[in-house]
């Protein structure tokens, strides 16, 4: 195999012009198609050979059915075999030009098994033949898939031999934003991954695990690969399977409503993800287009419109929360955390945020969520109620409980009564609720200030196996933030606290034409640091010197994703 330099404008081969036929026509009784391929044998240029004609027939030609090309362009399109295919590559000028010019290293998007994918090209070969009288070399590219590829197309090669036919772009360079410039595209054999037989994608694949991690998913082409406004279902996605198995019950659950959906869910998206470390847009595209709606296709959306229509509308199953209120119990997939603004608090912890929020509403989780996903106050893509927001690591919903043991938090009897009123009291210790035992409640009640308080008795807890000392917390493994209507994730990966990467679906593009984002994963560990910090620690901190990554998280948080230890990584 050879890489092989023509000048492009030469228009002669041993004296002879070479072209492609543009208009159909006869020739006696030969008819000429559209593609073919011939070379003038005089010099007035009136008589002519077609190589795709068995026949070496001379035959008349007219300058306006044909297009002179070069050697090499000639070399390219001779190696399409198919006469319908040449004619469209010509016909589109641009990208026809680009292909002629293609050279070794350059980023092309092919047609490959059906399929669309990515790669480098390794090498530009060619293969002699001969045609009456006139030597012809019919040219083909070698391209490498990069990393994912291969898999996502069921291929256990990454190397593969296409005509220039199988090219829809070219680009010479991946051109990403500034902050990703230090990550690389990787484009070398793994040799265990690809040349293993791959597994079949329909059956369960576990999450990534932090070991495998670097390798896996550290780069540009990495995660789920955005297009058209796709961000927002990106984001959730990688957030919720790439390092979680919380919500693998629904990929894998017999009673979901639409299977179709679930399939592609799991088979196309989760499992390649976690497989490969990459989704392409067209996998995430088959699952926009039964989402119900079609402004889901090609228009902005939020996160929770995407689960809403999921989790609710379309695989229809139990919700993830259960939450408590006037009596009721309520499903719900997400929580809008909404409170008045206390302008003594600058930088509220996700904590402060809940219990403030279940308070002002009067709301209990009627039992332990697995997923607990928060939605931060802020309103539409401008209004943010806090400029900062610190994530708590650990989220201790054991006083958010309904029907839980309690214990008077006066003298740690078991408590019989609740009162919301006391909560307010600045002459009670702070606490997000106030339980008493029935010789504490009246005494508190006695007071002059308090005569007025309703408190409510608890229901009773017999039969609960749980104490009242054990807490009840849920850990935070994503962020989902957004800024200028565009969203990314930070997501945990492991158990480390230095364990976060950075993740965006739209972090570069391959060339300019439409359609070729470059997905982005990078390593963040420096948030473990500020995150292991306590509150007044952090609210101490000079905001200005920290790095732009952990601005953005603790800034434009959100949706922030909780999960129960026991369901979680």
């Amino acid at each position: 195999m050879c890489s092989l330099k023509y000048n492009s404008m030469e228009m002669v081969s041993k004296g002879k012009v070479i072209f492609i036929v543009m208009r159909e026509f006869t020739a006696g009784k030969q008819k000429i198609s559209l593609g073919s391929i011939g070379f003038f044998l005089d010099t007035k240029q009136r008589k002519a050979r077609i190589v795709d004609l068995k026949s070496r027939l001379d035959v008349p030609v007219k300058r306006p059915n044909i297009k002179p090309i070069s050697r090499r362009e000639a070399g390219f399109l001779y190696g399409i075999s198919s006469l319908q295919r040449r004619y469209e590559v010509v016909a589109r000028e641009k990208l026809f030009a680009s292909i002629c010019g293609l050279e070794v290293h350059d980023v092309i998007r092919l047609k490959c098994n059906r399929m669309i994918a990515v790669g480098i090209v390794t090498s530009i070969g060619e293969l002699f033949g001969t045609s009456g009288h006139h030597e012809f070399t019919k040219l083909f590219i070698e391209v490498e898939l990069l990393e994912g590829e291969a898999g996502a197309l069921n291929s256990q090669n990454r190397n593969v031999k296409i005509d220039a036919g199988d090219i829809l772009t070219v680009s010479s360079c991946v051109r990403t934003y500034p902050h990703y410039q230090h990550l690389k595209l990787e484009n070398k054999a793994d040799g265990k991954e690809f040349n293993a037989v791959l597994e079949d994608m329909t059956e369960a694949v576990p999450p990534v695990q932090e070991c495998e991690t670097s390798q896996k998913m550290i780069g540009l082409m990495k995660g789920i690969q955005g297009h058209e406004n796709s961000c927002y279902l990106d984001s959730t996605l990688f957030s919720l399977f790439c390092f979680s198995s919380v919500l693998d019950r629904i990929l894998h659950s017999s009673e979901v409503y639409d299977e179709k959906v679930q399939q592609i869910l799991r088979r196309d998206i989760v499992n390649p993800l976690r497989k490969h470390g990459f989704v392409r847009a067209e996998n995430v595209m088959k699952l926009r287009k039964l989402l119900r709606c079609d402004t889901f296709i090609t228009e902005e959306k939020d996160p929770e419109e995407f689960l809403s229509a999921l989790l609710q509308e379309i695989l229809s199953v139990e919700p993830l929360l259960k939450i408590r209120s006037n009596n009721k119990t309520q499903g719900c997939n997400g929580y809008q955390i909404i409170l008045e603004k206390d302008e003594a608090v600058n930088v509220p912890t996700t904590q402060y945020l809940l219990e403030k929020s279940f308070l002002a509403c009067d709301l209990k989780f009627h039992e332990i969520p697995s997923c607990l996903i928060l939605q931060m106050p802020r309103f539409g893509k401008k209004f943010k109620m806090f400029p900062v927001i610190l994530p708590s690591t650990e989220l201790d919903i054991t006083d958010l409980l309904y029907k839980v043991p309690r214990d008077c938090f006066i003298c740690s009897s078991p408590a019989e009564y609740e009162c919301s009123q006391c909560i307010k009291d600045p002459s009670l210790a702070p606490g997000p609720s106030k339980w008493f035992c029935r010789l504490c409640e009246r005494q508190v009640h006695s007071h002059k200030e308090r005569q007025e308080h309703k408190a409510q008795r608890i229901e009773s807890t017999k039969g609960l196996h749980c104490n009242s000392t054990s807490r009840q917390k849920l850990q935070l493994f994503a962020v989902l933030c957004i800024k200028t209507s565009h969203y990314v994730s930070f997501v945990k990966y492991g158990p480390s606290k230095h364990s976060w990467v950075f993740f965006d679906s739209m972090a570069g593009r391959l060339g300019d034409e439409k359609g070729s984002n470059v997905p982005a994963i990078q390593p963040c560990p420096q948030l473990g640091h500020y995150l292991a910090m306590s509150e007044e620690q952090f609210a101490a901190m000079d905001f200005t010197r920290m790095d732009a990554l952990s601005k953005r998280f603790f800034s434009d948080a959100y949706m922030c994703m909780y999960q129960d230890p026991n369901h979680g990584m």
